[in-house]
C-alpha cells in the first residue's frame, strides 16, 4: 500500500534531500509545499499518512499550520514531525505540548535518526 507524505519546508534543497530519503524507502508518494498555509491546504486535499513540517517559513509558520491541521477533524490525527534549526526551547515546548506535534527534530538532519523515525511512522 502506497503511503502519502507531505513535506512542508521553504528550503528547496532540504526538501529534495527528504524526498530522496522517502524514495529510498519505496511505496511512498511525496507532496511538497513551501509555506504553512499551502501545507494546511495540501494536507486537507491529500490526507497524508505523515507530515514533515519545518518551523520557520515565510507567512504562516509550521506550528501555526500544525495547529490548523490538529483542529481539522478530517486530518487532525495525522502524525506531524516538526523540525527546525531556529526554534527556542519555548517554541519546541509549544509545538509538542500545546499544538500536539508528535515530535520535533533539529537541523542539521542526522539521516540515521530520520530513517528510524520515518520508518516508525510509516510502518
Amino acid at each position: 500500500m502506497v503511503k502519502r507524505v507531505l513535506i512542508v519546508d521553504d528550503d528547496k534543497d532540504l526538501g529534495e534531500l527528504l524526498e530522496m530519503t522517502f524514495a529510498m524507502l519505496g511505496d511512498i508518494e511525496v507532496f511538497r509545499v513551501f509555506n504553512g498555509q499551502d501545507g494546511y491546504d495540501k494536507a486537507v486535499e491529500v490526507k497524508p499518512d505523515l507530515i514533515i513540517m519545518d518551523y520557520k517559513m515565510p507567512g504562516m509558520n509550521g506550528w501555526e499550520s500544525a495547529r490548523l491541521i490538529r483542529d481539522n477533524p478530517d486530518i487532525g490525527s495525522t502524525p506531524i514531525v516538526g523540525y527546525t534549526a531556529w526554534a527556542s526551547k519555548e517554541d519546541i515546548q509549544k509545538g509538542l505540548q500545546q499544538i500536539g506535534l508528535n515530535e520535533i527534530l533539529t537541523k542539521p538532519i542526522d539521516m540515521d535518526v530520520w530513517d528510524e523515525k520515518l520508518n516508525r511512522y510509516l510502518s
